[in-house]
């Protein structure tokens, strides 16, 4: 079973900076593990436009990432680990929530996280939305996420590299980065499908 993340990271196309250590992060997952994001205030539009309800998560374990679709190297490769845990899952990936939901609304509208999602997997579900919201929501699961410096549109944005996995009543359970492997990240969704 993947083990739960050692160190929180904030990730730009430049590199990486260590964000917290291993206490906070722990802190931060044994704290929320009891609470639960169906019935939680947030509001997104997904990638063919329509409203989506953090309900819709109910029943299934669930994967999240937050990234952009604009990211050069960190986040094509963890949607790339994702989509290659959905081919191992065959099947059973209709049974698991898979979702990217963005950090740069203003360039990640509904049309551009189509497009680019849809060269990874079916089964990812794309989420936009107001920026209070999504604010909201990073900040319910400690997520940070910041602009840096650049010009006009072509900034590129540092934020947490981690994917959040949920039981089927939409509890956080564990996470992982994109050094999991697709086997370790099957294992442990088994295990939280399982209840264990």
């Amino acid at each position: 079973m993947v083990a739960l993340t050692r160190r929180k990271y904030l990730i730009g196309g430049t590199g990486f900076l260590v964000f917290a250590g291993l206490g906070s992060w722990a802190l931060v997952l044994s704290e929320q593990k009891a609470t639960s994001v169906i019935g939680k205030p947030f509001m997104l539009t997904d990638a063919d436009g329509r409203a989506f309800d953090f309900k819709e998560l109910q029943g299934k374990p669930s994967l999240i990432y937050f990234g952009f679709t604009h990211c050069p190297d960190i986040c094509p490769t963890t949607l790339f680990l994702l989509a290659q845990v959905m081919k191992k899952l065959g099947p059973d990936a209709s049974q698991i929530n898979t979702l990217f939901i963005t950090v740069d609304p203003d360039r990640d509208t509904p049309e551009q996280l189509k497009a680019s999602l849809s060269t990874y997997d079916p089964h990812l579900r794309g989420l936009t939305g107001d920026p209070a919201q999504l604010t909201a929501i990073r900040d319910f699961y400690s997520i940070e996420a910041r602009i840096l410096p650049g010009t006009g549109k072509n900034y590129n944005i540092d934020h947490t590299n981690t994917v959040l996995v949920l039981d089927k009543d939409g509890r956080l359970r564990s996470s992982f980065d994109l050094h999991a492997s697709p086997d370790e990240v099957v294992a442990l969704l088994e295990t939280v499908m399982q209840g264990r």
